[in-house]
């Protein structure tokens, strides 16, 4: 039981996740019926970021100092922001083009059910 109390939180997390798993593997009445406290503790994460977010920025451009420091630090973050979006478009293509998704999928609705279209109003009835 000692060894429980020294495991690190990085260790705790993947006791978890792979005590979830086997749940949901072996278990899975039991694993959706735990579905209104994930969805629980899922919005509660949710509510904690805005502000946890807005402190941080707050407390780091507080801190900054000169306002030459910010404006490195903003260019940065920026170029951060683009080269790593760049990436991720890259991937996604990439992996868009290679394994394509949805290639020979045919969605076929029930007869009548195509789009409907509205009669255009015109302009002097409006």
């Amino acid at each position: 039981m000692r060894v429980l109390g020294r495991l690190s939180l990085t260790s705790w997390i993947l006791v978890s996740l792979v005590i979830g798993t086997l749940l949901g593997v072996f278990f899975p009445d039991f694993a959706k019926s735990l579905t209104p406290i994930s969805n629980i503790f899922l919005r509660l994460i949710k509510s904690i970021v805005g502000p946890l977010l807005f402190g941080t920025l707050v407390s780091g451009i507080a801190s900054a100092g000169e306002l030459k420091t910010m404006g490195r630090i903003a260019a940065k973050s920026l170029l951060y922001f683009e080269v790593v979006t760049t990436f991720a478009l890259v991937i996604g293509l990439a992996v868009v083009n290679l394994f394509k998704p949805g290639a020979g999928l045919t969605l076929a609705g029930e007869p009548g059910s195509g789009p409907l279209l509205a009669k255009p109003v015109p302009l002097a009835q409006i």
